[in-house]
């Protein structure tokens, strides 16, 4: 018999539909994906050079479980850089991944019977790791207000996604003022902190540079199109680091050895003229969806980060998923997999290219006017 705690376990909405679309391409047919959060850009020619160097020089071994110096201190000077913080090396350790991060700091804080506000909709493993590790899952709005009418005294943390998936939303300052002012823990998701196309994405570091309630999590995926090379990292103060280097030598040992010295070359301004061209073209394609689903009839935030647009088409969002890829082969992911609210809502990536995103966003222009 399995684990119990894996029956609290949901399959992601987005696999199912890959799982489907991928069944229609090996007949043949053309599917247009606007499903996968991956970017289409391959990882930058500087981060890729490195990795092979790293090969070819023989990193090939373990690491120290925190992560090599090199990147922890490169790191530090990025928060130091972009937000005045003085982050000590020794309270950043590098992970396989962020979403490995991410349970790593829910795991070093989290007890049976806890409580941690997300965000509805929010990305599903937040979920997931919360009910894996006995915990409750809270889904509110992200206003003051919904916050207050949620906190109890089980309430242990909150994370914090910003840009969030699959909003592509930022989160105002007065929710990151009220988390500190009330919540033990804020876990902030921020691993598509750098995909901003216009006005202001805040920084966890920004409201609790000392790290007393901080557990900041990101990583080179999504930014620096790194998704196979499994690198992530996690900032927080010294006891909580401490928890998830135990937690980090008996699980994982160390991040990719290779990995981490292919990163250490996304600081680099050769890799950020590629990165801001990869941002440029980014916000070319959010135009261009946006002017779309307008166009439909659907409502929308605003997105400004990211690379989601999250519409309410104003009907079930997973029988229109699946009629359309059946239908038009264009694969979108169903609203309700991030959460009840996503329930009428369906959400388009545009990790795609601009002609494969038009080509698909005309056929579901077909698909509405039959």
């Amino acid at each position: 018999m399995l684990s119990k705690r894996l029956l609290n376990f949901e399959s992601f909405e987005v696999m199912d539909i890959l799982a489907l679309a991928q069944k229609f391409e090996s007949k043949g047919k053309k599917v247009i994906h606007l499903e996968i959060g991956e970017p289409d850009f391959d990882t930058p020619k500087p981060i890729v050079d490195e990795g092979i160097k790293a090969l070819k020089e023989g990193n090939t071994h373990y690491t120290d479980s925190r992560g090599i110096l090199e990147l922890r201190e490169k790191i530090s000077e990025l928060y130091k850089d972009n937000y005045k913080a003085d982050i000590n090396p020794d309270n950043i350790i590098i992970t396989g991944g962020s979403s490995l991060g991410l349970f790593f700091a829910l795991s070093s804080i989290i007890d049976e019977g806890d409580e941690v506000l997300i965000q509805n909709p929010c990305y599903p493993c937040y979920k997931n790791f919360i009910r894996f590790l006995g915990a409750k899952p809270v889904f509110c709005d992200f206003t003051v207000e919904s916050l207050e009418k949620h906190l109890t005294d089980k309430t242990k943390a909150i994370i914090i996604n910003s840009p969030s998936n699959p909003l592509g939303e930022v989160v105002d300052k007065e929710i990151y003022e009220f988390a500190y002012e009330n919540i033990p823990y804020i876990i902030s998701d921020e691993i598509y902190n750098g995909l901003v196309y216009e006005g202001r994405c805040y920084s966890a570091i920004e409201f609790d540079e000392n790290l007393e309630k901080t557990i900041l999590v990101n990583g080179f995926s999504k930014l620096y199109a790194m998704t196979g090379w499994r690198i992530g990292y996690v900032i927080s103060n010294d006891e909580i680091i401490d928890a998830i280097l135990k937690l980090q030598q008996n699980i994982f040992i160390s991040a990719p050895t290779v990995s981490q010295y292919a990163a250490l070359k996304a600081f680099e301004k050769e890799t950020e003229k590629e990165i801001n061209s990869m941002i440029k073209e980014f916000d070319r394609r959010r135009k261009l969806v946006l002017k779309y689903v307008k166009d439909f009839g659907w409502e929308v935030n605003n997105p400004i980060g990211a690379y989601y647009v999250f519409p309410n088409i104003g009907k079930d969002g997973r029988e229109f998923a699946y009629e359309l890829l059946k239908e038009k082969y264009v694969a979108l992911t169903p609203g309700i997999g991030f959460g009840s609210k996503g329930k009428n809502h369906i959400r388009i990536s545009y990790a795609n290219s601009y002609e494969n995103i038009k080509e698909g966003l005309e056929r579901i222009k077909e698909f509405l006017d039959k």
